[in-house]
């Protein structure tokens, strides 16, 4: 039986993987990466020191637009309720590779017990191909009890410099769509540029599309008015401000 580790670039697909490759062996085993053409320089760095630590190649993938022109294709302002970039970039993407495998395949997700709400979609959609299992190596037993980052860098590899600027994720480089207003706020402090070309193309999407397409990325407030906003007076990191990708459906 094969196994494929879908890797998003984070720790916790990376800690996920190397479960699978000491169970199974890393000869039974495929790392997949789907590129947005939106990551952080320092997301191909990490990617980079995951293959030489485990002597492995990981397949990349990478449909050659990012998210904003996926948008633009679907004449949509993408919004962490309706995720085309995800569903394009990621899963459809995934679904067409996983076609091309012997079966059976068994299909690794970088889940926790502390996303355990969020497993039963992928395994309603993958689970319903012939031969096709997922599974979630970051809750077999024994448990970890190490954070992610702690057990990278006990590989000697350097965590995802997002990370350290306080992002819960490595995601399109901080400009994940499905994020919240305190992460927006955190892009726009490191990477005032990267802000700015979301909120130029927010705009010009609004001024574009007809009413109803999608107002703007969060549901109450643009880019362009948040930029006004104190950090201050934006709510602490909630569940509102969670984020999910090659999962969610």
């Amino acid at each position: 039986m094969k196994h494929i580790v879908s890797l998003s670039g984070g720790t916790a697909s990376a800690v996920a993987a190397n479960r699978v490759i000491e169970k199974f062996g890393k000869e039974n085993v495929i790392l997949w990466f789907a590129d947005t053409s939106w990551e952080d320089e320092d997301l191909y760095r990490f990617l980079k020191d995951l293959e030489k630590f485990w002597n492995k190649k990981i397949v990349r993938f990478s449909d050659g637009r990012n998210p904003l022109q996926v948008g633009e294709d679907v004449k949509f302002i993408l919004n962490s309720r309706i995720r085309a970039c995800s569903r394009i970039l990621k899963q459809e993407a995934f679904r067409k590779y996983l076609k091309k495998l012997e079966k059976p395949v068994t299909i690794h997700l970088g889940m926790d017990w502390s996303e355990e709400h969020r497993m039963a979609a992928p395994k309603n959609n993958y689970e319903k191909f012939e031969g096709v299992k997922v599974d979630f190596p970051l809750i077999w037993k024994p448990l970890l009890t190490q954070k992610y980052s702690v057990i990278v860098e006990k590989w000697g590899i350097e965590i995802p410099r997002l990370y350290k600027m306080g992002f819960p994720h490595n995601n399109c480089g901080g400009r994940c769509v499905a994020q919240g207003k305190r992460e927006w706020k955190r892009l726009g402090h490191y990477f005032p540029e990267r802000y700015n070309e979301v909120m130029n193309w927010e705009e010009k999407m609004r001024k574009e599309l007809p009413t109803g397409k999608g107002k703007s990325i969060l549901k109450d407030i643009t880019l362009k008015d948040l930029k006004k906003v104190e950090v201050k007076n934006i709510p602490n990191f909630t569940a509102e401000d969670s984020y999910g990708c090659f999962c969610d459906y």
